[in-house]
């Protein structure tokens, strides 16, 4: 029995295989093959009729291109979209961006072939779309429709304001901070959640800084669009000293507020809060990753998105934490100085020029308690032991200041302990900028007091004033090669690249090069060094005070052997010479051109706070140096 079951499948298998396997053994008749001319003849055609309806215009020549675009007739699409860059009414341009639509209109504008006429029509189509998308008024008109019940009515609102980005994020902020009905809330909530995280910025941003009026609304609903980001912001709400009363009762009836909390509570979570932001910021590379910060108004009663960049965005953050703590009033000393560094620190990084005088006269008017010269040389050293650059430039901008305006007494020049203030110790910096400013204030010091040069650490002062002095137009770089023509080619790449060029012959040339100090950018040396090892060299350098943030280059050639440069290699790319601050070393192929080192300058400038001094920070800095010595001599 299973032998004929078996007989008959292998029969049936067998037929199905000789029928799709051999077509011509049962076919009635030869098949077929489309004739290719005759296709041809019938996309002609078609092309034909859809530039016949293109020529109608309007409308008719949009979706004609939309249907030309997807048939892959190029040069009719090319020669009818250069006829929409003579359009000039607006809603034209809206009304054919739409009929052709997004992602073809991209598809299109990636066309190498395409004439400069067509790309200028797409940039007006887009331009013109995005603009109708972001309108107040439509937008105003969205945010009213979604009050009804309808359920098409609704979809369209909910469509409008999905398309109009952070437009739509600014209106539907401002609907909620001016109140309504519960149910019409829960639907922008709804709407603001699905454009991302920039609803709650903006919330946070209007609960922490708006209008009175305007701030428990928005507190309110923040805590529910997003709980986690709104826990900071609750508890400083709740404790804080300007409060509103509906602001106070919506932060404590909160479950998100916890019981029985006071503010030594707030501050010691606050605290942490703000000192772990700041670290974030930090660490964040300093590139153009892109990024929305959100600000108020002008009556602040709502919001207005700014492009900026991810590092500028974590400096804010920061900056809001030490908002939400100083609003609580009285802090401890230490909490308060934090809460200073970090408004510096981000005033600094948005602007590097700050501390003029009425920029300098607002800080001391929100900071009446920490801004007297003992208290801010402790932040001094303070933020210097933890790196903080913009923070510690702020504040020797504010002791500054405090030289100019006759408020400093000898505390800037003797330390509490008869040793080096905290200024005076600022001249041996790593960074240019901070031991130049606080060489300058000492300076102005000095020169208005009968003391004179006579404190702890008054040769630093000199030898920086000396240092400034002598800066160049350039910037700097050590180059460390014995060997002429290599160093001549060495020296001519970075010169190029717009560096002054200091070569020396040994390592212990480098070492007084570093000391000589200057506005030093690189160590660029070769592997085999007479007097160190590369990882010597690393450690020299290192050591010494204004080497610490100083990258280091070292190149291999057709002299350096295999086992050398695998030697070199393990010892210089150690986790001892790399930190979130420190630029690593690199090893690199004897450079050719300028663009071996863009490697180097790419992670260098990721790991800078601030931009390095430009010619006029030097020329200004030379200047305060020379003026220095000549009346010290």
């Amino acid at each position: 029995m299973r032998f004929h079951v078996l007989t008959i499948a292998v029969s049936l298998a067998s037929v199905a295989f000789l029928a799709a396997g051999a077509p011509g053994q049962f076919d009635e008749g030869p098949s077929e093959v489309p004739d290719p001319a005759e296709a041809t003849a019938k996309s002609d055609e078609l092309v034909r009729q859809l530039e016949s309806t293109a020529a109608r215009g309007g409308l008719y020549r949009a979706e004609a291109i939309r249907s030309l675009a997807r048939i892959g007739a190029w040069p009719p699409v090319d020669r009818w979209l250069a006829q929409i860059d003579g359009v000039g009414d607006s809603a034209q341009l809206v009304q054919a961006a739409d009929a052709i639509g997004t992602e073809l209109l991209l598809r299109i504008s990636l066309r190498s072939d395409l004439s400069d006429a067509s790309r200028s029509a797409i940039k007006k189509m887009t331009a013109a779309a995005n603009a109708n998308q972001q309108s107040p008024e439509r937008l105003r008109a969205a945010i009213d429709q979604l009050a009804g019940d309808e359920i098409d009515a609704n979809l369209a609102a909910n469509r409008d304001l999905m398309s109009g980005g952070n437009a739509s994020v600014e209106a539907i902020v401002s609907a909620i901070a001016g109140g309504g009905p519960a149910g019409h809330r829960a639907k922008l909530l709804g709407v603001l959640e699905a454009l991302g995280d920039g609803g709650a910025q903006a919330l946070n941003q209007l609960a922490l800084y708006g209008d009175p009026g305007v701030r428990a609304s928005a507190l309110d609903a923040l805590r529910v669009l997003d709980p986690a980001s709104a826990t900071d912001t609750l508890i400083s709400a709740a404790l804080a000293s300007d409060a509103t009363a509906d602001e106070v009762q919506t932060a404590r009836r909160s479950s998100l507020f916890p019981q029985g909390f006071e503010k030594l509570d707030a501050i010691a979570v606050l605290a942490d809060r703000l000192n772990t932001l700041r670290t974030v910021a930090m660490r964040t590379p300093n590139d153009l990753t892109p990024a929305i910060l959100w600000s108020l108004n002008q009556d602040r009663t709502g919001v207005q998105p700014n492009r900026s960049t991810e590092i500028f965005r974590r400096y804010r953050d920061a900056y809001d934490a030490a908002q939400r703590l100083r609003r609580l009033g009285s802090l401890p000393p230490a909490v308060a100085r934090s809460v200073l560094a970090a408004d510096l620190a981000y005033r600094v990084m948005v602007d590097v020029g700050w501390g003029g005088p009425d920029q300098v006269k607002q800080v001391r008017q929100l900071y009446r308690d920490q801004v007297d010269p003992q208290s801010l040389l402790v932040a001094l050293g303070e933020q210097r032991d933890r790196n903080d650059i913009p923070a510690s430039v702020g504040i020797v901008r504010l002791l500054s200041d405090s030289v100019v305006s006759g408020g400093a007494d000898s505390g800037l020049l003797v330390g509490r302990d008869g040793g080096f203030s905290e200024l005076v110790d600022a001249v041996r910096d790593p960074q240019p900028r901070i031991r130049y400013e606080a060489a300058s204030s000492l300076w102005q010091a000095v020169s208005g007091s009968e003391r004179g040069f006579a404190f702890p650490g008054a040769s630093y002062v000199r030898k920086t004033l000396a240092e400034m002095a002598s800066l160049d137009s350039r910037p700097l770089v050590i180059l460390l090669e014995t060997r002429p023509v290599i160093a001549l080619r060495q020296e001519s790449i970075l010169n190029q690249m717009g560096y002054a060029v200091e070569r020396v012959t040994s390592a212990i040339d480098v070492e007084r090069a570093i000391e000589r100090g200057g506005d030093l950018r690189m160590v660029v040396s070769k592997i085999r060094i007479a007097d160190a090892v590369p990882a010597e060299l690393v450690d020299r350098v290192r050591r010494q005070p204004k080497g610490k943030r100083v990258p280091i280059v070292f190149y291999s050639d057709a002299e350096t052997s295999e086992k050398s440069l695998r030697r070199t290699e393990l010892e210089t790319t150690s986790n001892r010479w790399v930190s979130d601050d420190t630029p690593a070393v690199y090893l690199v192929p004897l450079p050719g051109s300028p663009a071996a080192l863009s490697d180097v300058l790419f992670e260098v400038e990721s790991k800078r706070r601030l931009p390095p001094l430009s010619i006029g920070d030097r020329a200004r800095f030379r200047m305060t140096g020379a003026a220095a010595l000549q009346g010290n001599s």
